[in-house]
């Protein structure tokens, strides 16, 4: 009995071995980051800088795609109904997919039931930016010259319902004017007409309008964040300015289908955070207007679960309505 106890230990190891080299490690193959939006655009710059460095340091073999396509909703899709694996990855827009879920409640996903949250990326304030001729040299003439063209003083955003669009909208609530919204297809026109003077002003990435700033086309009048921004101390927050509690954000994250192996999800949480906590990443996303913000899952849940509430009320209350 002790002989067929020990073959059959023996057996039983084996099989275990062979099961476990037939089950390697995550990731044992290439992992795909979907980034729903076209090239050289916010997201596209935090997945590139992100993957770049989890290469380096934990030999992740990473391919950036982009799949544009109804503001970001193409490639949200394609991540949603994805193996449940981990080797295809969400670069999520996550302002914008929380305003695209209060703003069409018909969408083929839903944010919540569909994905699990790895981690947060980044977050980037939105700064009010005016073109460089507008006759308000701080953020209390400009609220005057608002006033005095009721209705006539004109923004841009990169398309209704976008977080750039909602900045508008929250300033013009908070402080009782209003002001004319024009949508553009993307940040790039809307940049254009700025700096033209074609539009009065904007909220916008800094990472987007650095050189424009640096170049006097356009000035900033406020960062829509509780602290100021560290490359940019001297432009006062919106609180300082009188809006307190005035907050406009970008936020980026990381994730994947529902069903993901709960293994695989923590693996890819401690590898995105460590990438994200590295000096050389945090300096690169500062130099475009970013800054790292990793997360444990249930931080980003609660993120979405909170924003969802708030984006959604915002939406309800100003009417707007999806082009």
């Amino acid at each position: 009995m002790r002989k067929i106890f020990s073959l059959a230990l023996v057996a039983a190891l084996f099989q275990f071995g062979s099961v476990s080299a037939q089950t390697p490690a995550y990731p044992a193959k290439q992992v795909r980051f979907i980034v729903p939006f076209g090239a050289g655009g916010g997201v596209d710059i935090f997945s590139r800088t992100l993957a770049q460095r989890m290469r380096e340091q934990s030999g992740y073999t990473i391919v950036v795609e982009n799949i544009p396509g109804a503001d970001g909703n193409i490639g949200a899709d394609l991540v949603a109904k994805a193996p449940a694996d981990g080797y295809t990855v969400l670069m999520s827009a996550v302002t914008l997919q929380i305003i695209n879920s209060a703003l069409q409640p018909k969408l083929p996903y839903d944010l919540v039931r569909d994905f699990a949250p790895i981690s947060l990326g980044t977050t980037a304030p939105l700064f009010l930016a005016v073109h460089h001729a507008l006759p308000a040299k701080d953020f209390k003439e400009f609220t005057a010259l608002a006033k005095a063209r009721a209705g006539k003083l004109s923004y841009g955003s990169s398309g209704t319902g976008s977080s750039l669009h909602l900045g508008g909208v929250m300033l013009d609530k908070a402080t009782g004017n209003e002001t004319l919204h024009i949508p553009y297809k993307g940040g790039g026109p809307l940049m254009l007409d700025l700096i033209g003077g074609h539009i009065d002003y904007a909220w916008q990435l800094l990472g987007v309008m650095q050189s424009s700033v640096d170049s006097g086309k356009v000035r900033l009048l406020g960062v829509a964040a509780l602290k100021r921004y560290p490359s940019m101390p001297n432009v006062p927050t919106m609180a300082e300015q009188g809006l307190p509690g005035f907050e406009a954000e970008t936020v980026y994250g990381i994730m994947v289908p529902k069903a993901t192996p709960r293994a695989v999800q923590e693996k890819l949480n401690a590898d995105v955070v460590k990438a994200l906590e590295s000096p050389d990443v945090k300096k690169k996303f500062l130099e475009q207007g970013m800054e790292s913000f990793p997360s444990t899952p249930e931080a980003f849940a609660n993120y979405l679960q909170t924003n969802i509430a708030k984006y959604t009320k915002i939406v309800r209350e100003s009417g707007i309505k999806k082009d």
